[in-house]
Formats: structure tokens, sequence, C-alpha cells
């Protein structure tokens, strides 16, 4: 398969590509469907942070952080809710 074919799937079918034979086939449909896709990697990666609210992962996006499971949303400066914020 060439690059061009994987890069056309998506996200729905990459997580089921990847996921184990027993893993919740509804229930990773439903993940991908219900959150927001991760940003384009840039020259440094993905910068990630733990979501004050629901303990999941959250993605820098420009200048936010936005939560990959429930969808709260604060500014790159606003520590607020951060894990050792003073």
């Amino acid at each position: 398969m060439t690059d061009f074919a994987d890069e056309a799937r998506s996200r729905t079918a990459r997580l089921l590509r990847m996921a184990a034979p027993g893993d919740d086939r509804d229930g990773i449909i439903e993940y991908a469907t219900t959150t927001p896709d991760p940003p384009l990697m840039g020259r440094h990666g993905i910068r990630t942070t733990g979501c004050a609210r629901c303990r999941r992962t959250m993605w820098l996006q420009r200048d936010l952080w936005v939560c990959a499971s429930c969808g709260w949303v604060r500014e790159e400066g606003d520590r607020q809710g951060e894990a050792g914020a003073v």
C-alpha cells in the first residue's frame, strides 16, 4: 500500500486497523467520531498535557489546549486547573 492510500483512510479506519482482535470495535468507532482529530505534527512533535477536568489528554493547537476527550479549551499561557499550578 502506498503512503497516499494510507493517508486517504479515515481516522476511524486507521484506529480500527491498529486495534487488537479483542478490542471493542463499537467503542473505537464512537471514540473516533466524538473526539477531535489530533493536530498536525510540527517539527517539535505534538505537545500534550493532562486535562484538569477529565484527566485525559489535551493537545496544543496553535495557541489553545484542546482536550481530546471532553473538548475543554484553554489558552496556552493559562495554567488554571493544571496540576502543580500556583
